[in-house]
């Protein structure tokens, strides 16, 4: 079995070194051959330009909508439920390990993370839901305790 691989390895290897080095049209194939790799990329990078593009308009029309404030104020618990609504929205985001509390449009956050650049994430991305003025992070990273202030027991989210 690994000699028929083999002879069909070299047989395939073989033809297209006929086919590129023939003396006459060789010369002309590698060049349309090296046109068309040349094509794929640029097709491929402009693709990829434009999928970046449209992600980009995405993102920002979607900050733009959580910034924009309502003409009127909107209870806790409503505040407290757009958060959680936007928090899972978030890839990755430990649903049961992160508490949330909503005090006259104060967002405080309870519970363990896994780095401290998910901390600032989410914290950024509270930060930004229409409603929240403040957000006061307690969140720890790993085992770390975090400071708490004794206030009441955070609704816990599902």
């Amino acid at each position: 079995m690994a000699r028929i691989r083999t002879l069909l390895i070299a047989g395939v290897v073989g033809a297209a070194a006929v086919y590129f080095f023939d003396p006459d049209l060789g010369g002309a194939r590698r060049a349309r051959l090296l046109e068309d790799i040349d094509t794929g990329i640029r097709e491929g990078r402009r693709s990829l330009e434009r999928a970046v593009s449209q992600l980009r308009d995405q993102t920002r029309g979607a900050v733009a909508e959580l910034d924009t404030a309502a003409p009127w104020d909107d209870d806790d618990l409503t505040v407290l439920s757009r958060v959680e609504s936007v928090l899972y929205s978030i890839p990755g985001f430990p649903r049961g390990s992160i508490e949330a509390e909503v005090v006259d449009a104060r967002l405080v956050l309870r519970g363990e993370v896994a780095s401290a650049e998910q901390e600032r994430d989410i914290v950024e991305i509270a930060r930004h839901v229409r409603g929240v003025a403040e957000v006061e992070s307690l969140l720890r990273v790993g085992g770390a305790q975090a400071a708490g202030n004794g206030a009441a027991p955070a609704v816990p989210l599902p």
